[in-house]
């Protein structure tokens, strides 16, 4: 190469260099800072919009629900439905019962109404704020699951948690309810309805982080802009499900997840499943449904491996032989 034209050539290479710097400066500072703070703060406007109720157990032809409202340990209160059996039918059970983020216990409504003709009383309950219930920051089922406690204490109070006692929960109210599971000796058993294991699992799901959330660093920098914005000082740690579960080795556990949940995938739940050591332990597959389709899509299904669990709960489960017999841990036959 000609001299002179080598010196003319590095200016131009340096220049590019130079460009190339300030772009991927302003790439990491846009991955890093920008996108964070978008993440947490689409999260906090969502949690503000408040769905109204539009049913109520009447207009299921359950005319004797009562409103209910109480107090959690940590002050905040909650509204809900009380769905007693009326006398002088005892009841098969109690069963506690919860909803989905942004939602309301609507959405579980019709989980609760099947229950209720099954035998069993049941109390619906929006989570900490969401739909009537006093306003909260979402926190990963860390301060919800004191909800779910809260209701349970609730009715001891009233001399009406009959026994056995389960905590039912879908999507962030199933994240919850395992959590408030760990420790609890009045509890007989969990369902947990397309439960989340970690945060990635949302924030590379339902928000713009997205395809960002496998870069170190991404989730914790969304998660600090998130608790610098709610007051929250939640860590990536707190937010894992799997710890949790381990813990789990007294109370049965039911997990159901849809085969086409792209949120609270049916691998992910089969590793909590796997990471359960409860002795009487089982996964429901749904075919074909999404994460909101459980109970919509395939209600015979649905009805029918909640119902054979709470009978076992009821009866005494089976031997460790008899359940593998049985089909436990199996998808479901039916599937069209």
């Amino acid at each position: 190469m000609n001299p002179t034209n080598k010196k003319k050539s590095r200016p131009i290479l340096w220049a590019a260099i130079a460009v190339v710097a300030v772009l991927w400066a302003g790439g990491l500072y846009v991955i890093y800072q920008v996108l964070p703070e978008k993440v947490a703060e689409g999260i906090v406007a969502q949690a503000q919009v408040r769905k109204p109720t539009t049913e109520t157990p009447k207009d299921y032809g359950i005319t004797g629900y009562q409103d209910v409202s109480f107090l959690t340990s940590d002050g905040v209160t909650l509204s809900g439905w009380w769905l007693p059996q009326k006398a002088p039918k005892k009841p098969l059970g109690t069963i506690l019962l919860s909803h989905g983020v942004f939602r309301n216990r609507q959405q579980v409504l019709g989980r609760a109404v099947f229950l209720w003709n099954l035998g069993y009383q049941c109390l619906l309950f929006d989570l900490r704020g969401n739909g009537e219930s006093g306003p909260s920051p979402v926190s990963g089922g860390v301060l919800e699951a004191n909800d779910y406690l809260a209701a349970e204490k609730f009715l001891e109070s009233r001399h009406e948690a009959g026994k056995p006692l389960v905590f039912f929960g879908f999507s962030l109210a199933a994240m919850s309810a395992l959590r408030a599971a760990v420790g609890d000796s009045a509890l007989d058993a969990v369902i947990a309805d397309s439960p989340l294991a970690n945060l990635k699992s949302y924030v590379s799901r339902r928000t713009i982080g997205g395809a960002f959330t496998s870069l170190p660093g991404f989730l914790g920098a969304c998660l600090k802009d998130y608790d610098q914005l709610t007051g929250l000082t939640l860590t990536e740690k707190d937010l894992d499900l799997t710890p949790v579960v381990e813990k789990l080795d007294q109370a049965p556990v039911l997990y159901i997840t849809g085969e086409e949940d792209d949120l609270a995938k049916s691998d992910e739940v089969r590793q909590l499943f796997d990471h359960t050591p409860a002795h009487h332990r089982r996964l429901a597959y749904i075919p074909d449904a999404g994460h909101e389709e459980t109970f919509k899509k395939y209600p015979v299904i649905y009805e029918k491996v909640v119902t054979e669990f709470l009978t076992d709960l009821r009866n005494g489960f089976p031997k460790p032989q008899d359940e593998t017999a049985k089909g436990e841990d199996k998808k479901p036959a039916i599937k069209n």
